[in-house]
């Protein structure tokens, strides 16, 4: 689990982000002083990772190779920076890849911090973060558009929160590879390729017509690209505009080639610039987009600032899982009380279970809000609805490994409990579920007191509970659900005895 407990000084504080995208590996250096950002260090390599994807959703072993060997040398950088100052994501690529588990094991060794894969509404919102604090915004409504290697972000927003987000796949590798593969260009296959591009954009673009807005921004290589292009050739300031866009497809179309060079794109971004200025095109038309500008940060940036909210505890996800909780109607007076007595659970064993209690807590408390939210669709085996909701549901500020780890424990909070239901996020977190299963199991009802000086000891996989004698008497019905517990934990290789005392 990916330990945030840690602060860094006010003062100065070096943090560090890395966007593995499907194009391009980057890595971005800051130092937090004085209510202020300060960028010290950027790293780009064109590791190309979405040419890799294969097929069956392999990722091939050259370019994998390519894209560890590049975290080798950011890790280098960033080999004296303290656990929890570091966040490192990738994108559509290692979403889409089927043995993504492995890649980040390695990639994790490789760079010596954790890499999380997320969603690409969570890559929309990071985008929309990251522009924001770099062309403030005012009043107005804006359009951002992020072309990444293998997916487009499109998001509405103002002020500083984001509307409307919707990450469409298509991006400058996809479509090159897809349409330019060989190199070629003809007018028949950009004809080919933009039609491709605008059935991406169709299906959304009613959506966004809805949420009329008064400028336009492009945040990404690809779109930097084209402005200097404009600005280049003469055609504006670098403003781009859909007849821009036409007199570049047109260029090409005449060259005959992907190799083509144009003032203004660099010798890496070549090869797959044609495909961006395609998906450009193809947004220009379809949200009848009149200018855009482009802004120098994005996801790196916005990475950062989502990073120094954390480690000063102003974190995104907090407000993201209470919100989700009130959606589904959960009884938040309950929730707190179950995430209370998991979280003082956790400080009795947290020694002898070796848990990071920074970690763990956040996990616990999340956890606690959650469990109830498949209520909202049957009472009958909720707790399997609630897993799947909190799975598949977009919960921003959180990667797809933490929300695969509050689905496993959501789904574990109450009847069976096996290591098969933590395949995917690893069985050292079935002892934080049977904490949590402890909360619900004492706070199912508020009818009657909590038992004083309870107390738990666990070494291994050995519990034990001392509840006062006489308030166990004073409540069968607890003690005939503790009893089942016991079943249920032993049946998961646990074994839990209770006592009137720890001895």
């Amino acid at each position: 689990m990916f330990n945030l407990s840690r602060m860094l000084s006010k003062e100065s504080s070096h943090i560090a982000a890395i966007d593995l995208g499907s194009n391009s590996f980057h890595l971005i250096i800051a130092r937090w002083e004085n209510q202020q950002l300060t960028l010290l260090d950027r790293l780009r390599e064109p590791v190309r990772m979405g040419w890799g994807l294969e097929a069956d959703g392999s990722l091939n072993p050259e370019v994998q190779e390519r894209a560890l060997a590049c975290l080798e040398r950011f890790g280098e950088r960033l080999r004296n920076f303290p656990s929890g100052s570091v966040r490192a994501v990738g994108t559509k690529t290692l979403r889409s890849i089927n043995n993504s588990r492995e890649f980040l094991a390695e990639a994790k060794v490789k760079l010596g911090h954790p890499v999380e894969i997320i969603s690409g509404d969570e890559e929309a919102r990071l985008i929309y973060l990251g522009v924001a604090h770099c062309i403030a915004p005012g009043d107005k409504t804006r359009l951002l558009v992020d072309i990444g290697g293998g997916s487009t972000e499109v998001i509405v927003g103002q002020g500083m929160e984001p509307r409307i987000k919707e990450s469409l796949s298509m991006g400058c590798v996809a479509i090159t590879k897809r349409f330019f593969a060989d190199g070629k260009v003809t007018e028949k296959a950009i004809k080919k390729a933009r039609i491709a591009a605008g059935q991406e954009i169709t299906p959304v673009a009613d959506e966004y017509s809805d949420h009329p807005w008064q400028e336009a921004l492009g945040a990404s290589g690809t779109i930097k690209a084209v402005a200097n292009v404009c600005l280049q050739a003469g055609w504006s300031d670098g403003e781009i505009t859909l007849k821009s866009l036409e007199k570049i497809l047109k260029r090409y179309a005449k060259h005959g080639s992907t190799d083509m060079e144009l003032s203004g794109v660099s010798e890496d971004r070549q090869p797959v610039f044609l495909g961006g200025a395609v998906v450009l095109t193809a947004l220009f038309e379809q949200l009848h987009i009149d200018t855009m500008v482009a802004a120098d940060w994005a996801l790196r940036e916005g990475l950062l600032f989502d990073l120094k909210g954390r480690l000063e505890d102003h974190d995104i996800r907090e407000q993201s899982v209470q919100a989700l909780a009130q959606r589904f109607h959960v009884n938040m007076g309950k929730a707190e009380r179950v995430a209370l007595m998991a979280q003082t659970l956790l400080q009795q064993v947290a020694d002898s279970w070796a848990i990071e209690v920074g970690d763990a807590d956040k996990l616990l408390r999340w956890a606690a809000y959650l469990y109830p939210v498949g209520l909202d669709i049957a009472h009958s085996d909720y707790h399997k609805h609630s897993a799947y909701i909190v799975e598949n549901v977009d919960i921003a500020g959180c990667s797809r490994a933490e929300q695969a780890q509050l689905a496993a424990l959501v789904r574990c909070h109450r009847k069976s409990l096996r290591e098969k239901h933590f395949a995917d996020v690893g069985t050292e977190l079935m002892p934080l579920a049977i904490l949590l299963r402890l909360g619900h199991l004492f706070n199912r009802t508020k009818r009657h007191s909590l038992p004083e000086g309870l107390r738990i000891n666990a070494e291994g996989k050995n519990i034990q509970l001392a509840i006062d004698a006489d308030w166990l008497e004073q409540n069968p019905l607890t003690l005939a659900d503790l009893e089942s517990e016991m079943v249920h934990l032993e049946n998961a290789g646990y074994r839990m005895t209770i006592s009137s005392s720890v001895e």
